[in-house]
């Protein structure tokens, strides 16, 4: 006889043994894109432990007063990065938060298949946009892709959502050192399941800006997070 009881127990069961495999084989699918996620998420809590333990002691009672007024505020340094060896034959994002060096491919066209083809050596400068430095650039890359897929920077953007406001990119254009600082960070659904674009979300301004985009999160290709960044310097 039927029992309404044992089929609910056993879908019950079904379920959770289905998710399990799902998980099981998801975490496979994208074990080089979570492992970098991992490992950046235990390096940036040692440095902030080992911050935390070596910062000096503030003296009790005393206040901290800045020697600068605040009609002479504090002008950043920038120093320039060095010129990596892979930068004397290829233009190089470098994302040094994470030790991340990838080649930029430029292309004429948004033919898919030519776009995913570059992808897989390393990151596009998608088809339309101005070179970094020159306007308004739009640079995109892989977050996670399938293990059996052949590439190197098939995961070189997993860690694109951990960059923060004031974070440096550094790009190396025809031998020629430029640097971008982290803006603004935003996740959002792509047309035309959504109604947003990368231009719509960060306008073209008059100042240099460099957008760096993937798909979010990691193993699905459901949103894009797109992180603006505007160039501090060129010489």
């Amino acid at each position: 006889m039927f029992s309404t009881k044992n089929f609910r127990r056993d879908l019950k069961l079904f379920s959770q043994i289905f998710a399990i495999i799902f998980i099981i084989v998801f975490f496979i699918f994208n074990g080089t894109a979570f492992s970098s996620i991992v490992s950046y998420k235990i390096r940036h809590l040692e440095e902030l432990v080992k911050k935390e333990i070596t910062k000096p002691p503030r003296p009790f009672g005393l206040r901290t007063v800045s020697s600068l007024s605040e009609n002479q505020p504090d002008k950043e340094t920038i120093t320039l990065p060095v010129l990596p060896l892979e930068a004397q034959t290829s233009n190089i994002l470098e994302l040094p938060e994470f030790g991340i060096k990838a080649p930029i491919w430029k292309i004429d066209t948004t033919d898919l298949k030519l776009i995913y083809k570059k992808l897989k050596q390393g990151v596009v400068l998608y088809p339309g946009s101005n070179i970094p430095g020159q306007g308004y650039s739009i640079i995109i890359g892989h977050s996670s892709q399938y293990p059996w897929q052949s590439g190197r920077y098939k995961s070189v953007f997993s860690l694109l959502s951990e960059l923060q406001i004031g974070d440096k990119i550094y790009v190396y254009w025809e031998q020629k050192p430029l640097v971008f600082e982290v803006q603004e960070k935003k996740i959002f659904l792509p047309w035309p399941k959504g109604s947003e674009v990368t231009e719509t979300i960060f306008p073209p301004e008059n100042t240099p800006i460099l957008i760096l985009q993937s798909c979010w999160p990691v193993g699905v290709a459901y949103k894009r997070v797109a992180v603006k960044t505007v160039l501090i310097s060129n010489e």
